[in-house]
């Protein structure tokens, strides 16, 4: 594979990391209609949402040691098909347990393909080539939720919600093609490394740091406000607002554009002010958006506006935070950057599991919750920030 540019290897790494991406996204548009179909509740249906991204952060604890041990290239086989057999299984789901646990298999599926992939990348290129290869993959899994959320709904539309899935089971498919046409093992015998007690007592290190908890908590927080618009948004704008479900991904594209500018800002930020500052800032943010959304429910009611501008104002600073926390997280854990990465991750996307899944407990023809969520979560970062300076010495402690 050392014959391959790194654009090349790019676009064949592309089916792999959009697994993760589109697993989430795609599948948004449906949401209200899977509470009809499967005669269920709300909270169980978002279940589906929330498990495919507790099992996709959480199985990055493991999978990484296992391609580590075993290979890439196997593990890489086993989760693509993993992704596809669970894809396959939504289609011909019975009732909403059985969605459940086929989303959960996928889950494992789309998190063994992502982690491998970046693995694969670490493994052929030096640190620059690969700080540059890692930029264009997340970019690939950024721009997501611009494009994702639009298949899914007119696949929906057209061709019934099992299109949806068929459709990433094709992605699984074509992942198992790529993987035998063009994926050579990268890490060899003499280089693997066996998953013993070892690794495990590294992640109990790492989340025993009290800077790591702090600043991945924070990070949590943040990614708890991406993902409870998730939730939130298709019940707002569809159920409430009427819009046919063809056409919220269009709704949803300004999400994604949030994302891609408010890390392109946040850089910058970074760049000139520091990361104390950025973290300050984009907490700011986040009680602004919370704030102006609960205001502005009251003054105007449920209004398409009101739910999406404050959402902007809280997202980009979510997004302040989500670029800005990992380094500090990771800052006392440069020999195994690699190991505490996953753990960030993990805890990162399990804590946003959880947020989502809270806010999905209440009703879902109000914005009342979500705001109350911004800023519950705002406060929380303010105090784990506050609680974070003090560990370092720049605030006196009391």
């Amino acid at each position: 594979m050392q014959n391959f540019k790194p654009y090349q290897l790019i676009l064949i790494l592309i089916p792999f990391v959009f697994s993760f991406a589109l697993g989430l996204d795609i599948y948004i548009p449906i949401i209200p209609q899977m509470t009809e179909i499967f005669q269920t509740t709300t909270p169980l249906v978002h279940l589906t949402l929330s498990l495919f991204l507790f099992f996709t952060g959480f199985g990055q604890l493991f999978i990484g040691p296992l391609s580590d041990q075993f290979g890439r290239k196997r593990i890489l086989y086993i989760s693509a098909a993993l992704f596809a057999i669970g894809s396959l299984s939504c289609i011909f789901s019975l009732n909403i347990y059985w969605l459940i646990l086929a989303r959960v298999v996928s889950a494992i599926g789309a998190c063994g393909m992502l982690v491998t992939s970046f693995a694969l990348v670490r493994d052929l290129y030096a640190s620059d080539t690969n700080a540059k290869m890692y930029s264009f993959l997340n970019g690939a899994i950024g721009i997501s939720p611009t494009f994702a959320p639009i298949i899914g709904g007119n696949l929906a539309v057209y061709f019934g919600w099992q299109s949806i899935f068929a459709f990433l089971s094709l992605i699984g498919f074509l992942s198992l093609i790529v993987i035998y046409l063009f994926i050579e093992e990268t890490h060899g015998i003499a280089q693997r490394v066996k998953m013993d007690k070892a690794i495990f007592r590294r992640y109990l290190d790492i989340f025993k740091n009290k800077q790591f908890l702090i600043y991945a908590f924070i990070g949590g927080f943040a990614e708890g406000v991406f993902f409870s618009f998730f939730s939130l948004s298709p019940f707002i704008i569809i159920d409430l607002h009427g819009t046919p479900t063809q056409e919220f991904g269009y709704y949803f594209a300004v999400f994604g554009a949030v994302i891609g500018l408010g890390g392109f800002v946040s850089g910058k930020v970074i760049e000139k002010f520091g990361i104390m500052t950025t973290i300050i800032l984009g907490i700011a943010m986040m009680f602004i958006g919370g704030f102006s959304m609960l205001g502005w429910n009251y003054i105007d009611s449920l209004s398409l506006q009101g739910f999406l501008i404050p959402m902007a104002i809280a997202c980009t600073g979510a997004m302040f935070l989500v670029g800005s926390t990992v380094s500090k997280a990771l800052e006392p854990f440069a020999p195994i950057a690699g190991t505490a990465a996953a753990a960030f991750g993990s805890l990162e996307f399990g804590i946003a599991a959880v947020v989502g899944s809270i806010l999905m407990q209440f009703p879902t023809n109000t914005t009342l919750p979500y705001a109350g969520l911004i800023i519950i979560l705002a406060v929380s970062s303010a105090a784990c920030l506050s609680l974070g300076r003090k560990e370092s010495g720049l605030l006196p402690v009391h």
